[in-house]
């Protein structure tokens, strides 16, 4: 691929530069893919600071109960149902048009969002939300394999930053609201955050249909084999995926890192709520400082991890690790703050600081994922790769509901979830030792391809 210095544009000052060379249609569609993740993203959270509304609203109001039915049954088939859908998605992208998908996936999701905001029982809720797991599953293998089309190695952690950046703020922004029109309106305002986060994204939709269109696969690379364009994938290729040790590190890494995030914006409003006594809307904006940390994190994660790797390789993977094992500490400070409450200064820099520590990995998480797969492959990877994130996202609020349910200490029940960030943490040796040398054997790999075919 023949590299064209960039012209010094704001592309360039923010790390997209590359994002230039695909045209003013290639530019609009990476922002308006920005935009569709985050509203997808908006609705994952919009239970959290209403869980005692909607379930008043549904006629539940056993505290047991609310906890097992909204914060436990509801994100296990909500993630095991994204999961199902996100390993297809390896397949499906292989034969049809990504852009087509994308578009398929976010109606998926954002129907039943919308419509979620008219149901009238429990089960109605339950399987409306269950129906939005589509979106969430389907979008990311699809979301990342384009995102690897559009950026080389070196500025796909910043890109993946962005990425990550529209999911995070997504997901912020819409727990605060959920928390405001719930304050306002303690009956029905629940319903109306359902709305508002989900109509815009039809309205993206619409300009990503008409005026976009999916990067050449592989025209990131600096090399291309055709063989790699044309290749439709198969099991065997997903079984060769779990061969690279770098692969096999970040699932073990997911699975257990996952728990913690599935328990901290679920219960953390609610946490606050009732065990310091803050009112709805301020643990909800307790909670959207702390995702302002979050994706400020995920950010400069990236732009740092990017800076790393051009140093050297193996820092890339160090700065996960160690900031994934520092996070620990903060996060569980948050639930025994009662000494610091006093002070909102003291509490609300806490919120900020223990979300900017945890979420250094994820950029970097997914731009290793594209240094080490072949295009190919890329789909397939983050199809795998999801699958074991929404299992943790899953399983960690059930995981909880569960302890919540054995423990009245709700503190405890909640920081054994954290505590699995830990063995994250330590999964990431492993990726340490293997990254540049799986790095390098992908790209031997591929040029030998391309040798046998001039041949």
């Amino acid at each position: 691929m023949t590299t064209i210095a960039p012209p010094k544009t704001l592309l360039r000052f923010i790390g997209l530069s590359e994002l230039a060379g695909h045209g003013p249609r290639g530019i609009l569609a990476f922002w308006v893919i920005l935009g569709m993740a985050f509203f997808l993203f908006g609705d994952q959270n919009l239970i959290a600071p209403n869980m005692k509304n909607i379930a008043a609203s549904l006629g539940i109001t056993n505290p047991e109960e609310i906890d097992w039915k909204m914060g436990g049954i509801i994100p296990i088939l909500f993630f095991i149902l994204g999961g199902t859908v996100s390993l297809s998605m390896g397949y499906l992208s292989q034969n049809f048009s990504r852009k087509n998908l994308l578009l398929i996936t976010v109606l998926l999701g954002e129907v039943p969002c919308l419509l979620t905001a008219y149901a009238e029982t429990y089960n109605q809720f339950l399987i409306l939300r269950t129906l939005c797991g589509f979106g969430l599953g389907g979008i990311f293998p699809i979301l990342f394999s384009i995102i690897g089309d559009y950026f080389s190695s070196h500025s796909r952690a910043v890109a993946s930053g962005f990425v990550s950046l529209a999911m995070g703020l997504g997901i912020g922004v819409g727990q605060l609201m959920g928390g405001i029109l719930g304050e306002a309106d303690p009956i029905n305002g629940w319903r109306a955050s359902f709305i508002y986060m989900s109509v815009p994204s039809f309205f993206f939709a619409a300009i990503y249909l008409l005026f976009c269109k999916e990067p050449k696969r592989g025209g990131a690379e600096d090399i291309v084999s055709e063989d790699e364009l044309s290749h439709k994938i198969t099991w065997s290729d997903f079984m060769i995926l779990f061969q690279n040790k770098t692969n096999l590190g970040i699932f073990l890494q997911g699975l257990p890192g996952c728990i913690p995030w599935g328990v901290f914006f679920v219960f953390l409003v609610d946490y606050y709520e009732h065990t310091y006594g803050f009112g709805k809307a301020e643990a909800s904006g307790l909670v959207t400082f702390a995702a302002i940390g979050v994706f400020t994190g995920t950010f400069f994660g990236g732009v740092i991890g990017q800076w790393l790797y051009n140093k050297n390789k193996k820092y890339q993977p160090i700065l996960c690790m160690v900031t994934t094992m520092l996070g620990v500490i903060p996060a569980v400070m948050l639930l025994y703050a009662q000494g610091i409450i006093h002070n909102s200064l003291a509490f609300l820099f806490l919120n900020i600081f223990t979300g900017i520590l945890i979420s250094i990995t994820g950029a970097n998480v997914r731009a290793v994922l594209l240094n080490v797969n072949v295009p190919k492959a890329r789909s397939a990877i983050f199809s795998i790769y999801n699958l074991t994130d929404d299992l943790g996202k899953g399983l960690g609020p059930a995981m909880s509901a569960i302890i919540l349910g054995l423990t009245p200490d709700r503190g405890l029940a909640l920081s054994i979830s954290i505590l699995f960030w830990i063995p994250c943490s330590l999964a990431w040796i492993l990726i340490i030792f293997n990254y540049e040398k799986d790095e390098l054997k992908m790209r031997e790999q591929w040029q030998m391809e391309l040798s046998g075919q001039r041949k």
